[in-house]
């Protein structure tokens, strides 16, 4: 009897906890997804220079002549990551910031704003890095993508 009662509590509390977690995420999703774009209109004025918030159009963040902000995405070791990718006008990576990750701190150590591997993309020296192998080669494929498909993007011609 007793081996029932503890159980019924324990599964009514558990059932109380999803119910808290899952109001909380509901209350909370707008000012997440607020913050989010924030801190990507934040990056694109970074990149661009821009000195006014730029409207984003899906995967295009920022488009001018001769320069175009994409996001890109990739899979992690950690799981998801965006990047926004700036591509100047004659096709090379000028610059490439990590929007979102949920890679593993110290790991990720490499996709933080002014990190030296970052600011290797700008120079042409993007490389895989020992020790966050996936890492990298998850932002390095999202990076390739985007500079493929910035080709075929008209909206600065």
């Amino acid at each position: 009897m007793k081996v029932l009662r503890n159980i019924a509590v324990l599964a009514v509390l558990a059932a109380l906890s999803g119910g808290l977690l899952a109001w909380l995420a509901d209350a909370t999703e707008a000012t997440v997804r607020g913050n989010r774009q924030a801190a990507q209109a934040r990056v694109v004025r970074e990149l661009t220079g821009a000195a006014t918030d730029v409207g984003a159009q899906g995967d295009i963040l920022f488009c001018e002549p001769g320069l175009v902000v994409l996001r890109g995405t990739g899979r992690g070791y950690g799981g998801a990551l965006a990047v926004a990718v700036a591509v100047g006008g004659d096709g090379r990576v000028t610059a490439v910031r990590v929007l979102e990750h949920g890679e593993t701190p110290g790991f990720a150590d490499i996709l933080a704003p002014g990190a030296a591997w970052l600011e290797g993309f700008g120079r042409g020296e993007a490389h895989a890095v020992t020790g966050a192998t996936v890492t990298s080669q998850a932002v390095l494929a999202a990076v390739a993508r985007v500079a493929a498909r910035v080709e075929q993007e008209a909206c600065w011609r």
